[in-house]
């Protein structure tokens, strides 16, 4: 296909307008634009043999390209919206071949076919090697507390209970030698173990403690209790574990939610609104949508009422975070979509609990 480069230069524009992760960094967009490539070209082969080809040995690669952004702290959404557009794009370029030429239409579906075909499919692949990601991460975090756990063990609860039975035989070797030490001895025995008692309800209160206690949560809860809402229905979730994100990075994303969940109820007039927070090891993503009646962003900025919104994008970039905010005054619905890494954080403070 001709257009090869010219449609390039269009996906990566495009991309840039919505503050993809996958053109700020250089080597995302490496990958991402080698992918494109592949596509292009797939369909341009089906274009030309009248018959959907897409190359599925390379296809295999992308899990590990996959992974590789899922350590980048890209997230999935990222990869679907940059196929979408891909789509629309070569898809536009595909029905200018129809309108010149109404003859090829039968190439013109095998080319859409492979270009369906090749999207979807590294689409899945890729997804799946940010499931393992996410998986190997999950199930080292848990290797981890589990040694943690070990250790607190060994060196607090271990030692008190080898001290206790010193404590006892040398009770044993006193009690017939020296009675007047037996108290003292019992004493401190005594002592011992109530201390190991201690040291046992608080790491059994730790593993009992409610993830649904959690900071974050926890201020959601108490934030939808203080506006008294009776209408529209609000859902507020947080999944994952908040261990995983640095304080810094949890206040902000409930602001920035919060400062989203307030617009709504303010302004969109909806039935429903919904917030979700996904907390993984790499990385932190809300998403909050209502079904209201939507508004002309540019309009809104022009107007001088976005100052809540600038906000937000602020708080989020300051982070190294995106922020996408789509709505539509005629169809009716706000989206706001929030993306912030975790790997530039991981020191910065200590993790939420």
């Amino acid at each position: 296909m001709s257009r090869k480069p010219q449609l390039l230069k269009q996906y990566r524009l495009r991309l840039e307008q919505i503050k993809s992760p996958l053109v700020t960094d250089e080597g995302a967009w490496k990958g991402c634009a080698l992918q494109a490539e592949r596509i292009i070209t797939d369909c341009a082969d089906s274009l030309l043999h009248d018959k959907a080809q897409v190359r599925g040995s390379l296809i295999q690669q992308v899990q590990g390209l996959g992974m590789e952004r899922a350590t980048q702290g890209i997230y999935g959404v990222h990869s679907i919206r940059a196929g979408v557009i891909l789509f629309e794009l070569a898809f536009d370029a595909l029905a200018e071949v129809v309108t010149d030429s109404p003859g090829d239409l039968g190439r013109f579906g095998a080319a859409v076919r492979s270009l369906q075909m090749g999207i979807g499919e590294r689409l899945e692949a890729g997804a799946l090697g940010h499931d393992i990601y996410l998986l190997n991460t999950v199930r080292e975090v848990n290797a981890a507390g589990h040694r943690q756990l070990a250790r607190e063990i060994h060196d607090h609860l271990g030692n008190n209970v080898s001290l206790a039975l010193r404590q006892l035989e040398l009770y044993e070797i006193a009690r017939d030698k020296r009675p007047e030490h037996t108290e003292a001895r019992i004493a401190a025995v005594k002592a011992t173990l109530t201390e190991s008692l201690g040291i046992i309800r608080d790491l059994v209160g730790q593993l009992r403690r409610s993830e649904s206690e959690g900071t974050l949560q926890g201020a959601f809860t108490a934030f939808l209790e203080s506006m008294a809402i009776t209408r529209p229905e609000v859902r507020v979730q947080v999944n994952g574990s908040e261990e995983w994100a640095p304080q810094q990075v949890l206040d902000e994303i409930f602001l920035v939610v919060r400062e989203c969940l307030r617009n709504a109820l303010a302004h969109a007039d909806a039935q429903q609104v919904l917030a979700v927070v996904d907390i993984a090891p790499f990385g932190v993503h809300a998403l909050i949508e209502d079904d209201g009646c939507g508004f002309d962003l540019a309009a809104v900025g022009d107007a001088g009422l976005a100052n809540g919104i600038t906000s937000a994008t602020e708080r989020v970039e300051l982070l190294g975070g995106t922020i996408l905010i789509s709505s539509n005054p005629r169809a009716g619905g706000t989206r706001v979509t929030v993306s912030i890494p975790l790997s530039e954080h991981s020191g910065d403070t200590e993790s939420g609990s």
